[in-house]
């Protein structure tokens, strides 16, 4: 607990330049249809935007942000996470040619912190932080990671990933591949760095630090990969003073490579690319959301 403290801590000083229920899924026998784009006009963009960063959905989020929107597969219902002392997901749905009024979300009775949620690209499975204790344990106030599964009648009871997921000091937004694997960040002696856990014969397994060079003596965190696990978006600060940074790393035959920095995203908190891959959306500050095109992710990646 005690080394859980300093990495909060630690966090807590890496967010002073951030200062300042349920909806429908797919079922898993339906086509997915295929995602509005139009939908994110109606957050009160004038328009959608090219490779220079604009605000989003200015003056339309309430509540403030611990992390950026994630959107079903069709991108007709939204969730993200207040600011980080609410311990609140808000969720809206696009009906009738506008988004309904913001609600909390409450996935189950006894657990009252929800954090950062993340949607697999199929749909299927929910992801979410919480501080809620785990069914018998005492730890109570260790952020861990939960999951919940769409079956045919809905949303199921969320359940706690497995003690080798959750032994670790993790924190802030997770991400999963079309397989389910999973990428989160959490600290080794005082340092966030990216994991790893794959997801075979139906349960996830050790987690392994994705190494050098897109983990570094820097911080990394917030992950976001893509589902064919082709590139990773995450950012990175020089230290817990510094500004985060939107960083990209490809997939290549010997490992990840060299994470370039995207250069005209000056401010980066949890990158979260639109399901069709077109829009990345992040936090420039816990009040405010920005946007971008991802023309970036062919233009640098590296020739073969």
């Amino acid at each position: 607990m005690r080394n859980y403290r300093v990495f909060g801590c630690i966090l807590a000083t890496m967010m002073v330049f951030l200062a300042g229920c349920s909806s429908l899924a797919p079922r898993a026998d339906e086509v997915i249809p295929e995602f509005d784009a139009a939908a994110l006009l109606n957050f009160g963009n004038d328009s959608l935007p090219g490779s220079e960063p604009e605000p989003f959905g200015l003056g339309w989020f309430t509540g403030g942000f611990h992390s950026a929107p994630v959107f079903t597969p069709d991108g007709k219902t939204v969730w993200w996470a207040g600011r980080y002392a609410t311990e609140t997901i808000y969720t809206s749905r696009y009906e009738n040619g506008s988004w309904t009024d913001q609600e909390t979300v409450s996935f189950s009775d006894s657990i009252k912190s929800y954090r950062d949620p993340f949607i697999s690209p199929d749909g299927l499975k929910f992801y979410f932080i919480s501080t809620a204790p785990i069914p018998g344990q005492d730890d109570s106030g260790k952020e861990n990671l939960w999951m919940m599964e769409w079956t045919s009648t809905g949303w199921q009871e969320p359940q706690p990933l497995p003690d080798s997921v959750n032994s670790y000091l993790l924190h802030w937004t997770i991400s999963v591949a079309s397989n389910y694997d999973l990428y989160f960040a959490a600290t080794i002696d005082g340092n966030p760095d990216i994991f790893k856990s794959a997801f075979q014969e139906g349960a996830y397994h050790e987690p392994v630090p994705l190494g050098y060079p897109v983990n570094s003596e820097e911080l990394e965190f917030t992950p976001n990969i893509a589902p064919d696990q082709s590139y990773l978006l995450f950012g990175r600060a020089k230290d817990n003073k510094s500004p985060t940074q939107l960083y990209i790393s490809y997939a290549q035959d010997d490992g990840w490579s060299e994470p370039i920095q995207v250069e005209n995203v000056d401010s980066c908190i949890s990158p979260i690319v639109t399901p069709d891959r077109q829009y990345v959306i992040y936090l420039r500050s816990a009040s405010q959301l920005e946007w971008r095109d991802t023309s970036f992710i062919d233009e640098l990646k590296p020739s073969e």
